[in-house]
């Protein structure tokens, strides 16, 4: 999954994705929109914050009080600034909770609609070479919005600033609508370049490779506008407009709902192409509003306007790295057409059930720590550095793991209280099923994974996951094809390479960082780890067990069953979180009071403890 890559001085290395979870909700998760100085603090190369103790028992979670100021100015008030940062990131975590939601209510919908078969299929690998650019290319952190961010921030207040932004925008537009009209051209041979064996059946591969074909036509708009959403996003960042860029995931979510509630035809695609094309113009409108607060005074020059060259020496190589790091999404999505129709939309769907706990955790748990690291690396303060990288990673492996639990024990009514409806059956469910359990515990993992990567962003060393990324890549297509050629695992297969791969990618980073920073102490992890392991085994047991005990006896009519269904899933995965949070507490672990004071349950822990 990609980082955060604003920076004021140079463009840095995109790291690649090392795991394919959904591409749509990784942005989501790295769209942790934050005031620009924040922003620039938690990213190499940035200018240094105020000194931290690395002996501080702060809470990793704290919103960290950014006091410096890159002009020597006085910086304000530490209060105030501390209680905007934190409105700043209370805000993106509510209207991230919402984002996820509602894109949780559109894959229903359209699951009730089309199932998981072929036209389904069709939409999501037309999906691959249309709308993945609208959310790699044009999500918050991606490269319109890093160079945009990096390159108008220094130059805000500039009088001139319209006339900059206003040849950003026309160059972006231009050159995407080359690439747009050239990817209708040669939409046939982009299909059959990744889907050409898709489906036994000659008329099921003829009805997927037309609709396919159709809808990448229909939704190659959406390249355009991903540039012109990106720099949208990245002029509202810089000056602190942060509620409808946080907001506007949920409207292109909204549009592809309210389309196929009114257009239900299981049998053509058209209203799905629509309804995204529809809502990727709705996401670029609702910028509108943050746009005309901003003051710009756009006016257009064929004199190149200063900053355009850097925003293009910035541009460019994040969009190579982008590129790169997301050939793991199209290595999956060859490899399911070697297995039945609907095997590309089951993972999908898969993927975002478990990109919605993920993403809200990272993006509400770990975006605020971020400047602590930048600022005990930066005061050379390794055993700060390691310090709280323990203890923000045992925060996060506390929240993560009974989320992973739930997933693990009680998956098939999960799914079924989803998505079984009208066009999705019973095979579908087994489908997602099988590919949510093994992917389902690279969610601890891969938290792991995202929290040293940030570590070594702030040492200013992007390079090293970057390549182990690279060797990632290269590891998960050879693992791709021994469990789905060799081992014929299906959906499975995918899934549990994607897995492996995370270990693999964690492993790597650690070692890496060990040399960098010297040992981090990862034996002092076992205790809480095998503690939460325990607790997790004990709370999974017995939500399993009372499962089976409880789902009998809630007698509920036919047409009522959704509802007893989401009861007994409610009642009993309740329990075993109260088991898990139960056995945490008698061990006595740190993280349930951390969390408890989190949510103002108890009150903020005091110096002398």
């Amino acid at each position: 999954m990609s980082e955060f890559k604003d920076k004021e001085e140079q463009p840095e290395l995109v790291v690649p994705s090392a795991v394919n979870l959904n591409a749509e909700e990784e942005a989501d998760e790295q769209a942790s929109l934050v005031p620009p100085e924040s922003l620039a603090k938690s990213q190499p190369g940035s200018e240094p914050g105020a000194e931290s103790d690395p002996d501080s028992k702060a809470d990793p979670v704290a919103e960290v009080d950014a006091t410096s100021t890159s002009n020597g100015a006085a910086p304000p008030p530490a209060k105030s600034k501390k209680a905007s940062l934190g409105k700043s990131f209370s805000l993106v975590a509510i209207l991230t909770v919402v984002s996820k939601l509602a894109g949780l209510i559109r894959d229903i919908v359209i699951a009730g609609v089309y199932g998981a078969g072929v036209l389904a299929d069709a939409y999501n690998y037309a999906y691959l070479f249309t709308g993945n650019v609208l959310i790699l290319f044009g999500g918050l952190g991606g490269p319109f919005h890093s160079a945009t961010v990096a390159t108008l921030n220094p130059r805000k207040d500039d009088p001139k600033s319209g006339v900059f932004i206003t040849q950003v925008m026309v160059a972006t537009g231009l050159v995407l609508l080359i690439l747009a009209g050239i990817v209708c051209i040669i939409a046939p041979y982009l299909v059959q370049m990744l889907a050409g064996d898709y489906g036994s059946n000659p008329q099921i591969h003829a009805l997927f490779t037309e609709q396919t074909i159709y809808q990448i036509r229909v939704m190659s708009p959406l390249i355009v506008i991903a540039g012109l959403i990106g720099v949208t996003y990245g002029i509202l960042n810089v000056y602190n407009k942060l509620f409808w860029p946080s907001l506007s995931p949920s409207i292109a979510s909204l549009a592809i709902i309210v389309v196929l509630i009114c257009f239900p035809d299981p049998n053509s695609s058209v209203p799905l192409a629509i309804g995204t094309l529809i809502g990727a113009f709705g996401q670029l409108f609702a910028q509108l509003p943050g746009m005309f607060q901003c003051n710009l005074r756009f006016k257009f020059s064929l004199k190149p306007a200063e900053g355009l060259r850097e925003y293009m020496s910035i541009l460019w190589p994040a969009i190579i790295g982008t590129s790169i790091g997301q050939l793991t999404v199209y290595v999956d999505s060859f490899f399911c057409t070697k297995m039945e129709p609907g095997s590309w939309t089951a993972i999908s769907n898969a993927n975002r059930l478990i990109q919605l706990p993920l993403g809200v955790l990272i993006t509400a748990m770990l975006v605020p720590i971020l400047p602590r690291f930048s600022d005990l690396a930066t005061a050379d303060k390794p055993e700060g550095v390691k310090q709280e990288f323990r203890r923000a990673l045992n925060f996060l492996w506390f929240l993560s793991m009974p989320l992973t639990m739930v997933l693990l024990v009680i998956p098939k009514p999960l799914v079924t209280a989803l998505y079984q409806r009208v066009n999705w059956h019973t095979r579908d469910t087994d489908l997602v099923v099988t590919a949510l359990v093994f992917l389902a515990p690279s969610i601890v993992i891969y938290i792991g994974r995202d929290l040293i990567t940030r570590v070594f962003y702030a040492y200013k060393d992007s390079k090293s996951p970057y390549y182990v990324g690279m060797a990632a890549i290269t590891l998960k297509a050879l693992l791709d094809y021994y469990f789905v050629m060799q081992l014929h695992m299906g959906v499975g297969g995918i899934s549990l390479a994607t897995t492996l791969i995370t270990v693999f990618n964690f492993s790597c980073l650690a070692f890496l960082l060990r040399r960098k920073i010297g040992s981090l102490g990862i034996t002092k992890l076992f205790k809480p780890f095998f503690i939460m392991l325990i607790a997790s085994g004990l709370g999974g047991i017995c939500t399993s067990y009372v499962y089976e005990w409880i789902s009998p006896l809630i007698l509920v009519p036919r047409s009522l069953h959704l509802i007893g269904l989401l009861c007994t899933i409610a009642i009993t995965s309740g329990l075993g979180l109260l088991i898990y949070g139960v056995v945490c507490l008698l061990f006595k672990l740190e993280e349930p009071y951390m969390l408890l004071r989190r949510v103002k349950l108890l009150p903020p822990k005091s110096d002398k403890e």
